[in-house]
Formats: C-alpha cells, structure tokens, sequence
C-alpha cells in the first residue's frame, strides 16, 4: 500500500513539474530581440488597472510589472481577492485572474507580480495555478523579503513578507518561475544610503536555508544600489545561482545620479542587469559597453498597436 502510494505520489510530481517545464526565462524568451543584453528589454511598471493593462498589450514593452493585493473590484459584490493595486488601495478595476488571461492570450510580454503581503501571494498562488497550463511566458514572482536601506525597519510602514513561507511556496508551486526578491528601502527626497555587507550576506543565507535552486533575481533601487557596486557585485558573485541577477528600479520621486547609475550597469555587466527606471533616469545613462538606450526602449505605438487597442478593449 505505502509502495503503491509512492508511485502515486511521484506520477503527481511528474505531472506537475511537466506542466511547469514551459515557463521561460526572460533571456530565453525574447534573446531574439536582445541578443544577451538585458539592459534592452523594456518595461511597464504598475499595470494596475484594466486601461492600463490595454495601453500595455498593446505597446512594444517587454515586461509588464503590477502589483498584487487582497482587496476588492470596482463595481462588484467580489471582495477580498487578489487584486491589481498598490497600497494603500485596495480597490481596482482589474482582478489577478483578469489580469494573467489577458496577458497569457497576448503571448509576448513577461509578468512579473509584486505582492505586497503574504495574504496575497497566498491567495494568488492559487490563481496563477489555474493558469498553469498557459504560462509560456517569463514568470517573476517578487517581493520584499527583507528589511533594507535607509532604517526602512523602523521608517517604513509596510514589513517584509514572510521570507520562509514565499520561498518555499514558490518553490512547490512554481518551480521554474524566476525568484525577485529584494528589501523594504524607505527614501525620502535626495536620501542617501546603500546596500551593506549585512543585506547581503542575510539574502544569500535566507535563500540558502531554503535550497532556493530557482532563477533568482535581486530588485534593487537605484538610489541606494549607485552607492553599493561592490557590494552588489559581490552578492552576484556569491550567489549559489550563477545566473542571478540584479533588476535596478526607481521610483518616480527618487533622484538618481545617472553617472554613478552608468557606471554600475557597465560595471556588472549588460547581461547581468535588468534596468526598469523612469524616463527621466534613462535619458541620463550613458550605457557604453552595450547597454540599450532610452531611443530603442521606447518604441512609439504602430498602427498595429491602435488595432491591438481596439480589440482588446472590446475584449476586456
């Protein structure tokens, strides 16, 4: 009997890893386009509504990033699921389920989920399991797992998400996903700080202590990371994954030197970093060892986008 269970048990396994073996890397799935250079492939950040998701599927951007809450959707008795919205909302008129059926029928943009506790990414989960089948596009589950720059532990509202628990999650539930995982930063205008040997060597044992074998990626902000090249290179080169990487991002307000931002993409490396940063910041880059330029990373709308609008709007 426990012999029969067994092999029940490992024909599950098979089943599942089999269903998981479509989800693509980034760097695999759209190598035609960057030919190794990470640094090209572009971004939408906070696809956290249904007129911006259209705007999106209908754009040349690679990645569409959105944010994950438990929360309620506009105009409907449907409340606490996994919604498309940054705290403090907790309204919005886009759900999760919504949101991966009209990304996975397009078939050319990545996802990458921001989920801002671990309710939601609990609850999210099983969503994205009822989309096993058609992920075969790059998957990156993110989330701040750790408390990082400036004092964020004692100036920053929101906590670290359960490290543990989304480590191991995703793990059974998602295995060939990509990991991004980073650190709570609290900024306020013209911060200064930086990544410390401490951060690092925390994320690296946390990872380990859960065999993370996944593709990992580290999200790091711009402002802190231009004052932690060492550190950071340091945390790629110590990385059991030797195909970590890290995602640079900024936020809007942030004021970001764009010499010392130059430098450390050049620094580690076009196939090495992932640069989802504002307008403002890329057309201060000077990325001369091959990184993109802000002119190829945005693509104006073709006609074929209107129509791609259209549609989709008659869709949704």
């Amino acid at each position: 009997m426990a012999r029969r269970i067994s092999i029940i048990s490992l024909v599950i396994l098979v089943v599942i890893q089999t269903a998981m073996a479509n989800i693509p890397s980034a760097n695999e799935f759209f190598k035609k386009n960057i030919n190794g250079n990470l640094t090209k492939i572009t971004w939408k950040h906070a696809v956290n509504s249904k007129p911006l998701l259209i705007e999106a599927l209908a754009s040349a951007t690679m990645m569409l990033e959105a944010d994950v809450v438990l929360g309620n959707l506009t105009n409907s008795n449907v409340t606490k699921i996994p919604i498309m919205a940054h705290p403090p909302n907790e309204t919005s008129s886009l759900s999760l389920d919504e949101f991966l059926t009209f990304v996975l029928k397009n078939r050319t943009k990545g996802i990458k989920l921001d989920f801002k506790s671990i309710e939601a990414y609990t609850a999210g989960l099983q969503v994205l399991e009822k989309h096993t089948s058609n992920l075969t596009v790059p998957l990156w589950l993110n989330a701040d797992i750790l408390s990082g720059p400036v004092n964020a532990s004692v100036n920053v509202n929101t906590k670290p998400v359960n490290a543990k628990q989304f480590l191991e999650d995703a793990k059974k539930t998602l295995p060939q996903s990509t990991l991004s995982v980073g650190w709570v930063t609290s900024y306020k205008a013209n911060s200064t700080g930086n990544y410390t040997s401490a951060h690092i060597d925390e994320m690296l044992k946390t990872l380990k202590d859960s065999n993370v074998t996944q593709t990992v990626t580290y999200p790091v902000r711009a402002a802190f990371a231009i004052n932690s090249i060492d550190t950071l290179k340091t945390l790629l080169e110590k990385s059991s994954n030797k195909s970590a990487t890290l995602t640079i991002w900024s936020a809007e307000e942030d004021v970001v030197d764009g010499k010392k931002l130059s430098k450390l993409i050049n620094e580690v490396g076009s196939k090495k970093v992932y640069v989802d940063v504002p307008e403002k910041v890329w057309k201060t880059l000077d990325l001369s060892k091959g990184g993109a330029s802000y002119a190829s990373s945005s693509i104006a709308l073709s006609i074929i986008s209107t129509l791609v609008v259209i549609f989709t709007t008659r869709m949704l």
